[in-house]
């Protein structure tokens, strides 16, 4: 019975790291609340992990786990944001317009977790994504938005941060294919755009550390829209050799 409920478990975890961020984002400790978001997709892949590891995947499981990702990649990088945003008003000490602008505010980082939420039950019922995503996985782009306080150079960047919302909330639920986190096997011809995005992301973390999460994502797209296009140049290569042979 407890070896069936690990998993869960550590979904739990996940949820937890959550909320914990939203509430270190309301004492506007937002690093630290993004840092926790990062602590929650470690639980978020080891739940998974463990499952298949265990055979213990259950429906339970599977409800849990968009409900924790709900709060852990929707809620809690929208109220990251919502104190990003803020910030842009607060620290010029424009407070007319901060007055006025909490309401318009709350509504550009409620889209986030709404887009969420859109993007999860997708997923729920899409049977397509097995192997691969059809849009961008809610994670990712909560990545995106919790590095935005790690980069000071945009602190007052009011509308490129409105801009960057709105691109993920159109990326989330978009057809674009992405290749699958996942590992079945471990040969390289197999697995040859995921080793890629591990060395480009360790590359990455190294050098940029939290600030190189968005950079990590937007490889992931660039490697994803590659492999789309190889994998279209050989199905047409070899329905061509096919059509020559009939021929």
């Amino acid at each position: 019975m407890i070896k069936k409920n690990i998993p869960n478990i550590i979904t739990l975890f996940n949820l937890s790291s959550g909320v914990f961020a939203i509430l270190l984002a309301a004492q506007s400790l937002l690093k630290e609340a993004a840092i926790m978001v990062i602590i929650a997709s470690v639980f978020d892949f080891f739940d998974g992990f463990a499952a298949r590891l265990l055979h213990a995947k259950s429906n339970i499981g599977k409800e849990l786990d968009s409900l924790s990702d709900m709060v852990s990649f929707g809620v809690a990088p929208a109220v990251i944001m919502y104190y990003v945003l803020c910030g842009c008003f607060l620290d010029y000490e424009i407070i007319m317009n901060y007055e006025t602008m909490i309401v318009p505010l709350a509504l550009i980082v409620i889209l986030f977790p709404c887009f969420v939420a859109l993007r999860l039950a997708k997923f729920n019922l899409d049977e397509r994504q097995t192997t691969v995503f059809y849009g961008l996985p809610s994670p990712a782009a909560a990545f995106v938005l919790i590095s935005l306080p790690f980069f000071p150079q945009f602190a007052y960047s009011f509308y490129l941060y409105t801009a960057i919302i709105l691109v993920l909330c159109w990326l989330m639920l978009s057809d674009i294919q992405l290749f699958s986190l996942k590992f079945t096997t471990y040969n390289i011809k197999d697995n040859i755009f995921r080793y890629t995005l591990l060395l480009m992301a360790l590359f990455l973390l190294f050098f940029l550390r939290q600030r190189s999460l968005p950079f990590i994502i937007a490889a992931y797209i660039v490697l994803s829209m590659v492999r789309n296009r190889l994998n279209k140049l050989n199905t047409k290569q070899k329905n061509a050799e096919k059509k020559s042979l009939y021929q």
